[in-house]
């Protein structure tokens, strides 16, 4: 079980899934969160590999309109939509694969301010790819922002995004682009 950082749901206990799913640090979530502060109010979020979803609960909790968590995982699924009960927070659990929804949410035309992109580090084709398909597929507002979290080094679409910083936490690197 971890703990929300700040906002509305600050110091509320959200569950995890017992799988191999890990969750971000507190300390990366809440620098994250207060790095994208001003963003949240009023933001469609995507937490594409949610695990927990405390990412984008983090973000609905310090003013989000509403988020979208996406997991492949039956169990992650299962704490997520128990955690948005929970919380009585505005969100929506799909389960299923990440590649699946997003082709959902291009066909509902769906319009994401923020995009996390946390996924299992072995899966490093996520990196390039998902920002890309973001920008060719209309799924990132004009101001959208994509948050990756890696460890070591991966390849990113940096050149597609007007804005980039990368921030070393431990093990765990964080990289937000901004169009």
């Amino acid at each position: 079980m971890i703990k929300i950082a700040g906002g509305i749901y600050r110091s509320r206990i959200i569950k995890t899934p017992d799988t191999l799913t890990i969750p971000t640090k507190s300390m990366v979530r809440e620098a994250v969160a207060n790095a994208l502060a001003q963003d949240f109010p009023q933001a469609q979020v995507l937490d594409l590999f949610a695990g927990s979803g405390a990412l984008a609960l983090e973000a609905l909790s310090r003013g989000a309109a509403m988020s979208y968590f996406v997991d492949s995982s039956p169990a992650a699924y299962k704490v997520i939509q128990e955690n948005i009960q929970t919380l009585k927070a505005k969100g929506m659990a799909f389960c299923e694969d990440y590649q699946l929804a997003l082709s959902h949410f291009e066909k509902e035309k769906k319009v994401f301010d923020i995009v996390f992109l946390d996924p299992p580090y072995a899966m490093k084709e996520v990196y390039p790819n998902v920002p890309k398909y973001l920008l060719e597929h209309g799924l990132l507002s004009s101001k959208g922002i994509v948050v990756l979290e890696f460890e070591g080094e991966v390849e990113a679409p940096v050149s597609l995004f007007s804005f980039a910083k990368r921030y070393h936490y431990g093990k765990s690197d964080v990289l937000i682009l901004r169009r």
